[in-house]
């Protein structure tokens, strides 16, 4: 039963990745090319307003508009050659991000992009995976237990042995590999994800270029964050705070991601933390 249920996990985040990856044949990459869909089905229509949902409420620090700024800096896909892109290069991709460029309309089932902008779902699309692989597995076995690690990514399905938390460790961002661990915290249930510097990023005179994204600049994001972990109510949620939180930065920064659900745990450059009011609740047993 077991491997069934994994199985059953993994089919529904391979077809949640198949669905909404700007790389794929899936209806982000066809809304990217073609600039307007009518008629999209409820669950493409949930993520494009949970994705507008949170870049509103973050003022724009999560922002689903910087696909084409990702593929310049060369971290839309592993094989893409990384580089440093020109000033003129990243000024003309910045003409055409923004949340603000899209146009969604849930009543009649609309969305369009202007100015060229282009989607990319991959920092709430992977959350919301394991979102669903857990749904998938309570469908089956409304008795399981676990947990799912989606690389950054985790989400409980159950308690450990029905009653006693799952231990998460976060890890130290500047340790020689994912053993290596800098807090700890206890989940019953929920979720939680990491950002980080350390998860894609490129090295050039002596100068760190990584994939989280300053909407504002079109650079990686600097503002002493090297890690952002979020504990949220589901994964989806998680996934798409932590990212916020990274671009966002400390205090006053992230002080109001906990009024949507979002507690934070930070992890600067000097390797102190902060944690946003409720946090260390998650560190008792």
């Amino acid at each position: 039963m077991q491997c069934f249920l994994s199985l059953a996990a993994m089919a529904e985040m391979e077809r949640i990745d198949d669905k909404f990856g700007s790389r794929s044949n899936g209806v982000i990459a066809e809304l990217n090319r073609s600039g307007e869909l009518h008629d999209i089905d409820k669950e493409t229509s949930f993520l494009i307003k949970s994705a507008l949902e949170i870049a509103r409420n973050t003022s724009g620090a999560f922002d689903p508009t910087l696909y084409e700024l990702t593929k310049l800096w060369g971290f839309d896909d592993e094989s893409s050659e990384k580089r440093i892109p020109s000033e003129k290069e990243i000024e003309e991709a910045l003409g055409s991000t923004g949340f603000s460029r899209i146009t969604f309309v849930e009543e009649s089932q609309y969305v369009s992009l202007a100015d060229g902008a282009m989607l990319d779902l991959g920092a709430i699309a992977k959350g919301y995976a394991v979102d669903m692989a857990i749904a998938k597995i309570k469908a089956l076995d409304d008795g399981a237990t676990g947990f799912i690690d989606a690389g950054g990514d985790i989400g409980v399905i159950g308690p450990k042995y029905g009653s006693r938390p799952w231990i998460v460790g976060v890890r130290d961002p500047r340790g020689e590999s994912v053993q290596d661990v800098i807090e700890y915290i206890y989940l019953y249930d929920g979720a939680v994800a990491t950002s980080g510097d350390y998860e894609r990023f490129f090295i050039e005179d002596n100068v760190r270029y990584h994939h989280i994204l300053d909407p504002e600049t079109g650079y990686p994001s600097r503002n002493g964050v090297i890690s952002a972990t979020v504990i949220g109510k589901s994964a989806m949620l998680a996934d798409a705070y932590a990212t916020a939180a990274f671009v966002t930065g400390m205090e006053p920064g992230v002080t109001f991601l906990p009024r949507f659900g979002a507690l934070v745990l930070l992890v600067m450059e000097d390797m102190s933390t902060f944690k946003s009011p409720g946090f260390e609740v998650y560190q008792e047993r």
